[in-house]
């Protein structure tokens, strides 16, 4: 009976937006232990939005791999979280470019300024994964591969000299 009444009391707390309210049993006693996050607190801070990231210099400029960085990784808004669906993925949908003053060591030990610039993602939003609708439409990859060996094989049978 207890269960049924948590259940309605989470219900109902849900359909207001209210917190729920803490059962009989815990009204009465005062423990030092922290409050415990809502529901709904956790989903609005694990549901895809824009993040705070640290993104590394070398992964942003592939091609710059000959110099050094200071600072080597920078902070960014990138998207991240949950879509709650494994078709989804957390995906921008509105960028900016913000440019940053970094130094720049050369081989030969000059360090100057420099500006560069870096996408940042202002919005995200969970879109339909493209690695897997891909997968849906094309046929396994190899499966002309066999066929083809099964034929060298019997030609190789054929004659008896042995291929590969």
């Amino acid at each position: 009976m207890r269960l049924l009444g948590a259940f309605l009391r989470l219900l109902v707390a849900g359909a207001l937006g209210a917190p729920p309210a803490p059962a009989p049993e815990a009204r009465g006693t005062a423990s030092a232990e922290p409050p415990v996050l809502t529901f709904r607190e956790i989903w609005n801070r694990s549901f895809c939005r824009p993040l705070e990231q640290l993104v590394d210099v070398i992964t942003e400029f592939p091609n710059e791999v000959e110099y050094i960085f200071r600072p080597s990784c920078v902070s960014l808004q990138r998207c991240g979280g949950c879509c709650g669906d494994e078709g989804l993925r957390c995906v921008p949908v509105e960028t900016s470019t913000v440019t940053m003053q970094l130094l720049k060591i050369k081989p030969n030990g000059e360090a100057p300024y420099v500006e560069m610039a870096f996408t940042e993602h202002k919005q995200c939003e969970c879109r339909p994964r493209q690695d897997l609708m891909r997968l849906g439409r094309r046929r396994s990859k190899g499966r002309g591969k066999r066929r083809q060996d099964k034929k060298r094989r019997k030609d190789c049978e054929l004659c008896g000299t042995p291929r590969r």
